[in-house]
């Protein structure tokens, strides 16, 4: 069995028209130049005849040279990228690009009372302007560590079902990341196919879209509520759907061992509870100085 020197088979092609594109840059602790970007990738696809648009954030990091003193590849492709026209700059004019070495990962922060939010995000290194059609798809392998029915706010399931992965990352490291499978018949396969514990690989599609939807508005804790009218919302899904996957798990010599993973969850899970009790001390130690602003004389 493989134990997480191996890192997890982690493919993601993204295609489509730049919206809009950050930059930053900075200098690491060991006085090495990086540069910094983040792109919003337009995305449109056709799924079971549903037409979707997407709107998929990508981010790029690299420090200026490698190790060896070369320019670091993901450095010259921050500089590429640069001078690559985007939807608001010059509308659908604007080039399709193909986005190379995309990782996806867990994207997962605390906020300042130590409240855990658990996320995805996907990483690029390189950028080149093609003329092929939009796709933004994933294949990857992993660690199911639970599947259930999807339940709504009301409690109610709604016919989708959550598969909860491991992937192995560089390092040794252990990301947690949720996939949905909503076409019956992926559903129906899985139920049969695969168990908690089973190392697979699945192949699917990302989903970063807004959805409209009704807000009744918020009233008062205090003092006179004003009148409260209904305002519509949008909602924004980031879902990674599940299209289809191999007919049957690894076989042992090939699948994670679960000892493996469990000691990479335990590490994750120690991290995270730190960054959690950081965040709450940080708190504790702003609320202390923001309260003497506030005392009566």
């Amino acid at each position: 069995m493989k134990n997480l020197s191996f890192e997890s088979y982690n493919d993601v092609t993204l295609r489509g028209q730049i919206i809009s594109k950050t930059f930053g840059n900075g200098t690491t602790k060991t006085n090495q130049p990086y540069e910094r970007a983040t792109i919003h990738l337009r995305v449109t696809q056709t799924f079971c005849g549903n037409t979707e648009t997407n709107e998929i954030p990508v981010n790029f990091f690299a420090s200026q040279y490698t190790k060896s003193g070369t320019v670091h590849p993901t450095f010259k492709a921050i500089q590429t990228l640069k001078d690559i026209p985007t939807i608001q700059e010059v509308g659908n004019a604007a080039p399709i690009v193909s986005l190379g070495g995309v990782k996806l990962q867990e994207n997962s922060f605390v906020s300042k009372n130590g409240t855990l939010t658990t996320g995805w995000r996907l990483n690029a290194s390189f950028i080149n302007e093609v003329n092929k059609k939009d796709t933004a798809c994933f294949t990857v392998e992993l660690y199911i560590l639970d599947k259930h029915p999807e339940i709504d706010k009301d409690g109610e399931e709604t016919g989708r079902l959550i598969l909860k992965g491991a992937l192995v990352q560089y390092g040794e490291k252990l990301d947690v990341i949720e996939f949905v499978a909503e076409d019956p018949r992926v559903i129906d396969f899985i139920d049969r196919n695969w168990e908690i514990n089973d190392t697979v690989k699945v192949q699917g599609r990302i989903r970063y879209t807004s959805v409209e939807g009704k807000s009744s508005g918020l009233k008062s804790s205090f003092g006179v509520d004003d009148e409260v009218e209904e305002s519509n919302s949008s909602q924004t899904l980031r879902e990674l759907i599940i299209t289809n996957g191999q007919d049957e798990p690894y076989d042992e010599d090939f699948a994670y061992d679960p000892l493996e993973i469990k000691k990479g969850f335990n590490v994750r899970k120690a991290n995270i509870e730190q960054l959690q009790i950081d965040a709450k001390s940080r708190t504790k130690a702003t609320n202390n100085s923001t309260a003497k602003k506030f005392e009566w004389e």
